[in-house]
């Protein structure tokens, strides 16, 4: 049965996504085409995991399923959920990488440093504000704006016309919600777009900050407003959504939150390392934590 929300559901995964089920386990996949020649199945665009889930049979299952159903190559980033004894199909390459979770407890306040929480409260006393949506349309496209924004800067691929269409699905879909942290002149500082899957995780997806001295506290201020909203929620876990950028992991990790261990599976012919070597490097690189 497919998910009803988050990774692998039809709002999130579109036209070109699938779902491989093994009784109630299953796993989402994206079906693409590496330079439009070569097939691919990869975690769904944006999606920070594919979210294999399941008893061991049903996962094991799906392992196997895996090295039957995909295409020449596939990236498959596993979650959190993934059965540590579960091994890659035969030629597969395993790389081990993380994302970052605080606990959320019911009925108590953040398991938050103070440090973070002083720049959240300086940010409202000069006169900042932060607004949590689900629904509104307008608020995607500041996070959309933003977070392309973001991603220039650094010199990285947006995708802005592709992201812009699955937000604007997402902007419609209940179990989304954005928190956006305005300035004392109404312009959005810092936005994020934030997704709860059904096992009671909230993941943070999108995000972006407007350059400027307060984007800062914006951005703390944006990040604590969605975990007490996520709370209200009833999620029992915040996930930060990893990074490779040793410098965002490192402001994650000052919110309090937790490493938890991820892998990815990656396939490809022999050729592929020799004939695609920047790909097969960003596809195979670990990620890094302190």
């Amino acid at each position: 049965m497919k998910a009803r929300s988050g990774f692998g559901s039809p709002t999130w995964l579109g036209e070109r996504g699938i779902v491989i089920e093994a009784g109630s386990g299953g796993l989402a996949l994206f079906q693409s085409r590496l330079k439009k020649v070569l097939p691919l199945a990869c975690t769904p665009p944006w999606a920070l995991h594919s979210d294999v889930h399941g008893s061991r049979e049903e996962q094991q299952q799906l392992r196997s399923l895996l090295g039957k159903q995909t295409p020449l190559l596939a990236v498959v980033d596993l979650g959190p959920r993934a059965l540590g004894c579960l091994a890659p199909p035969t030629g597969w390459v395993e790389v081990l990488r993380h994302t970052r979770q605080t606990r959320l407890l019911p009925g108590r306040e953040l398991p938050c440093p103070n440090t973070r929480l002083k720049q959240e409260k300086r940010f409202l006393r000069e006169g900042g504000s932060v607004h949590i949506a689900s629904g509104n349309p307008g608020a995607w496209k500041e996070v959309a704006r933003l977070h392309k924004a973001a991603r220039a800067r650094k010199g990285l691929a947006h995708h802005a016309a592709r992201l812009e269409e699955l937000l604007q699905r997402l902007a419609s879909a209940p179990w989304c919600f954005t928190s956006l942290a305005v300035g004392p002149d109404g312009s959005c500082l810092a936005s994020g777009g934030f997704v709860v899957l059904e096992h009671g995780t909230c993941v943070y997806s999108f995000g972006g900050q407007q350059r400027s001295s307060a984007s800062g506290r914006a951005s703390v201020a944006m990040l604590l407003a969605a975990m007490r909203h996520a709370q209200e929620l009833g999620c029992e876990r915040f996930d930060f959504g990893g990074s490779q950028d040793p410098g965002v992991d490192q402001f994650y990790a000052e919110f309090g939150a937790d490493v938890v261990p991820m892998r990815r599976w990656v396939k490809a012919p022999w050729w592929f390392p020799w004939m695609f070597r920047s790909t097969w490097r960003v596809w195979t690189r670990p990620t890094r934590h302190s």
